[in-house]
C-alpha cells in the first residue's frame, strides 16, 4: 500500500486491500449519525445499519493494526440527531464496538473546547425547557478521545525516533486537554449542531495539534498513521508536519481534493465502483458495440464520465494514441477524433462506427437487406492460409462474403459498415474461439441454414443502433495505421484518452487471425508477420532489443527480482521494451496535448513469477519526468490471474493485480 497517501473511496473496500499488521496507529473521528450535512454521506442511516458499518469498519482497522499499535478515535460523549432530536450516548456505543473486536482500553481523554476551564465554546444556547424540569438540554463543553490498543501496551521503537519533549509530555498527560486557537470557535456545538458558515468545507472538523499531541505520544517519527474517515485532511497534514507517513480515506472527493490540497507532498488515489463497470464494454449496452465486439474495449460512457467528474468541455479535440476500435469516440462529446493503431482490422472496424452514413445509404441497405437470398451466394476462394478450412466451412465462407459484396455495390462506407459488422462476429458463425493468445477450434451453434437470418438479424440491429448514434455524429475523423512511439506530433488536441495493450503477452494479431485473413487485410504470412513487428512491444512477436531500457526507480527494481526469480531474459526484455516504448508515447502525447489538457491511461498491472509488473505507477513516475503532474489515479477493478500464478504471488503484492485509471495533466 502506497504511503503519504489520499485516497477517494469507500473506507471497507479500501482497508480490506491492505496488508495485515501494516499501521502502527489510527486517529480518526468517525460519522457520528447525526444527520450531518455532509458531501456524499448519509448521516442518518437506521442506527443498527451505522453500528454494524462502524463494526465491519473498525473489525479491518484491527486487522491492519500492528500488535502494540494504537487507535485513537475522537467522538462527542453524546449527540442529538439533528432531525430525529434523539439523543444518543454515542462515545459508549463505539467503545464497545472496539471492545467486542478485539481492542483494549488504554485512556480516556476529555477534550474541552474552550481555551481553558474557564472558558467555553461561543455563545450558543441549549436550554430545552427553560427553567423547567420537563425537558433540559445541556450545552456540550467537551469530546471524548478514545484510545485503545491491540494485544499489547507496549509499542516498542527506536529511541531516537521519539520527539515529544518533556514539558509536552508533563502537560498531555493530564486526561484533559484545550486548545488556545484563534480557529477554535470553528468546532462543533454537536448536541445542538448549529449552522456556521465556518464549517462549510466539512461539518465535523477537528485542531490538527490534537492529532500532534496524539501521534507524539502514542508513535514514533517515520510511523504510519492511518484515518480512515479522513474529511479535509487534518490526520495526515498533522503526520506530514511531524515525520510521520500518512494513509487518509474519504468517501468524498471535495474533502479529498481539500485535504490534498493542504498537503505539500501526496498521492491522490481513487477507488471507484463507477469506474469498475466503465474499463470494459458490458454486453447489455446498448451501443454500437454491441455489433461490434472487440476484445478490452472500454465502455463508451468512459468518456463521459471522465470529462464530467474533470470538468472538462464539451465538443472537443481528443487523441487516441492506441484506437483500437474507437470506443473512446462512440460518445456525443467529442468532435476531432484523431487516431493511430497498428492494426488495420481494428482501424477499419473504428471507421465503420464512426463515419456518418446519410440516411439515404442506410435506408438501401435496409431494402438490400430483405433481397439477399441463397440464390444471391456465390463461390470464393479460400484466404490462402493453410488451416483456415479448419475454422470455417466452405458454404459459411461463402455466405458471408456473399453476403458482404452484396452491401458494396452502392457505397464504399455502406460496404465498410456492414463488411465489419460481420466480420467482428465472425466468432460466432465459423468453428472457432479466441483462447489465451490464439484461437482453437470449437463447432459454431449457428448451423449453415442459419447463416443468412443470423446475419439480417445482426445486420438489422446494427443499422438501427447506427441510426440512433448517426442522429448526434458530426464528428471529423483522422485515424492512421502508424504507431504511436514514431509519430511526429505536429497538431494539438485538448484531450488524449487510450487503453495500450498491457505487458501481459497478450497478441491481438494472433488472436484476430481469421478476421484479418477473412477481411483481406493479411494476404500472406510474411504480411501478417510485419504487422506483429510493427505492435507495441507487449509480447514476444514483436521486435525485442535488449539494449532498450529506460532508467526507472520502480522499473529497476523489479528488473531486479525478476532476475533473482530466474524469469527468462526474453520476458525481461519484453517488459523493458514495453516501457522502453510507452515512455516514447507519453513523450509524443505530450508535445501533442494542449497546456491544461487532460490525458487518461487505462492500464492494467500484470505478473511473472509472482513479481508485479507495477505499469501505473512506473508509466506515473515517467509522465512526471515528462513534465506531467499526476492529480490522481483511479482503482477501477480487481484483476484475476491465473491460479498457478496465484501460488507466487505474495499476500502484500495482490494489491496490484488491478486495472486503473491514470490521470495525469499538462501544466501551462
Amino acid at each position: 500500500m502506497k504511503l503519504n497517501t489520499i485516497i477517494e473511496g469507500d473506507s471497507l473496500t479500501v482497508i480490506k486491500e491492505m496488508p495485515s499488521n501494516f499501521i502502527d496507529i489510527i486517529i480518526t473521528s468517525p460519522p457520528y449519525n447525526a444527520a450531518h450535512n455532509y458531501d456524499n454521506y448519509d448521516d442518518n442511516k437506521e442506527f443498527n445499519d451505522y453500528i454494524n458499518n462502524m463494526k465491519e469498519i473498525f473489525t479491518e482497522c484491527y486487522r491492519v493494526l500492528k500488535k502494540g499499535g494504537r487507535i485513537c478515535v475522537n467522538v462527542p460523549f453524546a449527540i442529538k440527531n439533528k432531525e430525529t432530536k434523539d439523543v444518543t450516548f454515542i462515545s459508549h456505543h463505539i467503545a464497545s464496538i472496539l471492545n467486542k473486536i478485539g481492542f483494549k482500553d488504554f485512556e480516556w481523554i476529555t477534550w474541552h473546547k474552550g481555551k481553558n476551564m474557564n472558558h467555553f465554546q461561543g455563545n450558543n444556547t441549549a436550554w430545552g425547557s427553560w427553567k423547567s424540569p420537563s425537558c433540559p438540554s445541556f450545552r456540550p463543553l467537551g469530546e471524548a478521545v478514545m484510545v485503545f490498543y491491540k494485544e499489547s501496551k507496549r509499542h516498542i521503537g527506536a529511541k531516537e525516533k521519539i520527539d515529544i519533549t518533556g514539558e509536552e509530555f508533563k502537560e498531555w498527560t493530564k486526561n484533559t486537554w484545550y486548545f488556545n486557537e484563534d480557529t477554535n470557535n470553528i468546532y462543533e456545538d454537536l448536541m445542538c449542531i448549529p449552522n456556521d458558515a465556518k464549517k462549510s468545507s466539512h461539518p465535523a472538523p477537528y485542531p490538527i495539534e490534537l492529532v500532534e499531541r496524539l501521534l507524539k505520544l502514542y508513535s514514533y517519527e517515520e510511523e504510519i498513521v492511518l484515518d480512515p474517515f479522513n474529511g479535509i485532511g487534518t490526520t495526515a497534514v498533522a503526520a506530514e508536519k511531524i515525520n510521520r507517513k500518512f494513509i487518509g480515506i474519504d468517501l468524498s472527493k471535495q474533502y479529498c481534493d481539500i485535504a490534498a490540497s493542504r498537503l505539500e507532498k501526496c498521492t491522490r488515489l481513487v477507488y471507484s465502483k463507477d469506474t469498475s463497470r466503465l474499463v470494459n464494454t458490458s454486453s447489455n449496452e446498448n451501443t454500437l458495440n454491441l455489433v461490434f465486439p472487440y476484445k478490452e474495449s472500454f465502455s463508451p460512457n468512459l468518456v463521459p464520465y471522465l470529462m464530467d467528474r474533470y470538468s472538462i468541455k464539451h465538443h472537443i479535440s481528443l487523441m487516441d494514441p492506441f484506437l483500437g476500435t474507437g470506443s473512446v469516440f462512440i460518445n456525443d462529446k467529442i468532435k476531432d477524433c484523431y487516431g493511430y493503431d497498428t492494426s488495420e482490422l481494428a482501424i477499419e472496424i473504428a471507421k465503420a462506427k464512426l463515419i456518418k452514413l446519410e440516411s439515404k445509404e442506410l435506408k438501401i441497405a435496409s431494402t438490400l437487406l430483405k433481397t439477399f437470398s441463397e440464390e444471391n451466394v456465390e463461390e470464393f476462394e479460400y484466404p490462402n492460409w493453410i488451416p483456415y478450412p479448419k475454422y470455417a466451412s466452405k458454404d459459411k465462407y461463402n455466405i458471408v462474403i456473399s453476403y458482404i459484396n452484396y452491401f458494396g455495390k452502392e457505397s464504399k462506407n455502406l460496404k465498410r459498415f456492414i463488411k465489419y459488422v460481420v466480420i467482428s462476429n465472425l466468432d460466432k458463425i465459423f468453428d472457432y474461439k479466441r483462447d489465451g493468445n490464439g484461437i482453437k477450434t470449437r463447432k459454431s451453434k449457428i448451423s449453415t441454414d442459419e447463416v443468412i437470418p443470423y446475419l439480417k438479424d445482426l445486420t438489422k440491429l446494427a443499422i438501427s443502433l447506427k441510426q440512433a448514434f448517426d442522429k448526434k455524429n458530426n464528428k471529423t475523423i483522422d485515424f492512421r495505421n502508424e504507431t504511436s512511439t514514431t509519430i511526429n506530433p505536429k497538431l494539438k488536441v485538448d484531450l488524449v484518452v487510450t487503453s495500450p495493450p498491457y505487458a501481459n503477452m497478450f497478441d491481438y494479431f494472433e488472436v484476430y487471425k481469421m478476421e484479418l485473413w477473412t477481411a483481406n487485410i493479411v494476404d500472406s504470412y510474411e504480411s501478417w508477420k510485419a504487422m506483429k513487428k510493427k505492435a507495441l512491444r507487449s509480447n514476444k512477436n514483436a521486435n525485442l532489443n535488449s539494449s532498450e531500457v529506460i532508467d526507472n526507480s520502480i522499473l529497476n527494481i523489479t528488473t531486479k527480482k525478476l532476475q533473482k526469480q530466474k524469469v527468462d531474459t526474453s520476458t525481461i526484455s519484453m517488459i523493458n521494451n514495453y516501457f522502453y516504448d510507452m515512455k516514447e508515447v507519453l513523450n509524443n502525447m505530450y508535445k501533442i496535448l494542449k497546456d491544461k489538457g487532460y490525458m487518461f491511461i487505462v492500464v492494467g498491472n500484470s505478473f511473472y513469477g509472482g513479481i508485479p509488473i507495477i505499469t501505473d505507477e512506473i508509466l506515473i513516475e515517467e509522465a512526471k519526468k515528462i513534465g506531467f503532474d499526476c492529480e490522481e489515479m483511479i482503482i477501477s477493478r480487481k484483476l484475476s490471474t491465473s491460479s498457478q500464478q496465484m501460488k507466487h504471488i505474495k499476500e502484500e503484492d495482490k494489491e496490484y493485480l488491478r486495472e486503473s485509471i491514470i490521470v495525469l495533466r499538462k501544466g501551462e
